[in-house]
């Protein structure tokens, strides 16, 4: 199987569609086995590192793909909460403004 990121990057174009998610997992698992048995400085690390890498992320985007449900465009309701009418309160002339000030002021309901 893949040593490299490259390879592995032809490994899972030529198989994909030949093999299952469950056992892509279970190379991805051999390949971070392997990459704990060896050490740095040995030559295959980090070409064993690239292949893990390759094939987590093609895992993740396959997951993705299918755990993601179909997304439908969202449409935002803009319309007032309460409804909006044309009508204008009554306005009050300055004397009618003191007489409720007055009556309010008397009654201590602000």
């Amino acid at each position: 199987m893949a040593t490299n990121g490259e390879s592995a990057r032809r490994w899972l174009e030529e198989n994909q569609d030949k093999v299952s998610l469950e056992r892509i997992r279970q190379i991805r698992d051999n390949l971070s086995n392997k990459l704990q048995a060896v050490d740095e400085s040995d030559g295959t690390y980090p070409g064993l590192l690239e292949a893990l890498d390759v094939m987590d992320n093609y895992l993740l985007q396959e997951e993705g793909e299918a755990t993601a449900p179909e997304s439908e465009p969202a449409s935002l309701d803009l319309s007032p909460l309460i409804p909006q009418s044309d009508h204008q309160p009554p306005q009050l002339s300055e004397q009618e403004k003191k007489l409720k000030f007055q009556q309010l002021l008397k009654t201590g309901k602000f």
